[in-house]
């Protein structure tokens, strides 16, 4: 069974602490976790350091195996990592991006098997017309589905996906963690991703962990994280919490809270 163990992340950039001993639960396969927090906060940099492209103190295990144990190659089939950035714009189509994208990574498809993997995970992101457009001709919601399928090619075990839905609308947003969910389910694999809509994050996440100032605030399952308390403290919002099937939370937004601190906040809550 897959199990990805992130325990004590911190990173430093020079004499500012960026995260400190951060801690995720422990992700076992089917599950989803959503990553949340204010810009700023450190998600993308956790995000970095689970791939292992940040420096960092602290352990992170891949099926009880430590990150620097995995041979890269391996490390590189079993994980993907989506970037916050979309595929620059770029004379090159998405259709050949995806097949140099699979003969660099050394993915044992044959081209037959490509071609038809190639235009499944197109035809789910809805992409197969705009397969034979270059990159700089594509809007940066496009690139951005484009930077999923780059993803979804090694049909990975984990996915480490940052801030994936930034550029979309809600149709586009639903459409990218049906699809994540879908793989998710299919698969037995495990995915981490960065969001800033709540609503969302509770709709797809089994789990959801809450970063501010690059600690860890809360961490389990939607209804012990999304509270009127954490809402309010960590994004400063007063919210109304309603609870619909599946005791998964439903937040009500009434308005930005002003002027108030941490200390003020516990008065008046």
């Amino acid at each position: 069974m897959i199990e990805l163990s992130v325990k004590d992340i911190s990173v430093h950039y020079g004499k500012n602490c960026a995260l400190n001993n951060v801690s995720l639960p422990t992700l076992r396969a089917g599950d989803v976790l959503g990553l949340l927090g204010p810009n700023a906060a450190g998600k993308s940099t956790l995000m970095r350091a689970v791939t292992g492209a940040q420096n960092h103190k602290g352990t992170v295990q891949l099926n009880g195996k430590n990150r620097q144990q995995h041979k890269q190659t391996d490390w590189h089939n079993r994980v993907a990592f989506m970037p916050q950035t979309p595929p620059q714009g770029s004379a090159l189509k998405p259709i050949e991006l995806m097949w140099s994208a699979t003969r660099s990574l050394g993915i044992s498809f044959s081209d037959k098997q490509l071609a038809g993997h190639i235009e499944s995970i197109f035809d789910a992101l809805e992409l197969n017309d705009f397969a034979m457009k270059p990159l700089d001709a594509l809007s940066g919601g496009k690139r951005q589905l484009v930077g999923l399928a780059l993803c979804m090619l090694r049909q990975p075990q984990v996915l480490l996906l940052d801030e994936p839905t930034s550029a979309l609308d809600l149709y586009w947003r639903m459409v990218v963690l049906d699809l994540v969910a879908e793989h998710v389910r299919s698969t037995g694999a495990i995915a981490i991703a960065a969001l800033h809509d709540i609503d969302l994050a509770v709709r797809y996440c089994s789990h959801i962990a809450i970063i501010d100032q690059g600690k860890l605030v809360a961490a389990g399952a939607p209804a012990e994280v999304i509270t009127r308390e954490n809402l309010a403290k960590i994004y400063h919002i007063d919210a109304d919490i309603t609870f619909g099937p599946n005791n998964l939370p439903n937040v009500h937004i009434n308005k930005p809270l002003r002027g108030m601190n941490n200390e003020t906040l516990n008065i008046n809550l």
